[in-house]
């Protein structure tokens, strides 16, 4: 199983401490590192807790935040590159079914413990709100991980909530099932690590183990 970022730009990953929410965001690192050049793909890391700290150093890294003002900084930056990539007025059919009318790499955003950065007063991805629904169309994509202890109130969240509403495909780890239904009615339960479910807006869900990769020491 995979998740096919040209179909659905961005994703949602939920989870207990220990489940391999971190692993996931390594595995997919190095999937983009590995099948596309810097031209073509680039990377941002939001990982407050630093257990990504030195799995990039290529050029792929386009910028680490490991602090809320760098990250604030980073997202506000994105946010003026997507604003540029929007198609105007001019842009014709034929340019927008084959996304010509800008050019440039896809930028994946990849965040670590989702929960860590944002809290009730400040959340530096708002910026990138607007963009989500055309993310397909102007290269942007979010991963987004988050313990699942109290997501069943995040969803309600509006960066979390827009994410959902533009029909994010989720995989849900190892978590308490006292959640209650976090994605596609599904619930939370406990899993061993890496294991969890692949939750699509069509489909069933499906049981999957996620790989491995070994930290950077």
């Amino acid at each position: 199983m995979y998740l096919d970022f040209d179909m659905d730009p961005h994703a949602l990953l939920f989870g207990d401490s220990e489940s391999g929410k971190t692993n996931f965001l390594r595995v997919l690192a190095k999937r983009i590192t590995t099948a596309n050049t810097p031209a073509q793909a680039r990377m941002i890391i939001v990982d407050h807790r630093r257990g990504l700290l030195g799995e990039v150093e290529s050029e792929h890294l386009l910028g680490y935040g490991s602090n809320l003002s760098v990250t604030t900084k980073l997202m506000e930056d994105v946010a003026t590159a997507m604003k540029n990539r929007l198609p105007g007025p001019d842009v014709t059919p034929e340019q927008l079914r084959a996304r010509s009318w800008w050019q440039g790499p896809e930028l994946y955003v990849l965040i670590d413990d989702y929960d860590l950065v944002v809290t009730q007063m400040t959340n530096p991805f708002q910026p990138l709100l607007e963009f989500l629904a055309q993310g397909r169309d102007i290269g942007l994509h979010v991963i987004l991980t988050r313990r699942s202890g109290g997501a069943g109130r995040a969803l309600f969240e509006q960066f979390v909530s827009r994410l959902r509403d533009v029909g994010t495909p989720g995989v849900l780890l190892s978590g308490d099932k006292d959640e209650g239904v976090l994605l596609g009615g599904v619930k939370p339960e406990p899993l061993p690590p890496g294991r969890g479910r692949l939750i699509h807006r069509k489909g069933s869900p499906q049981l999957i183990q996620l790989g491995w990769v070994d930290p950077t020491e």
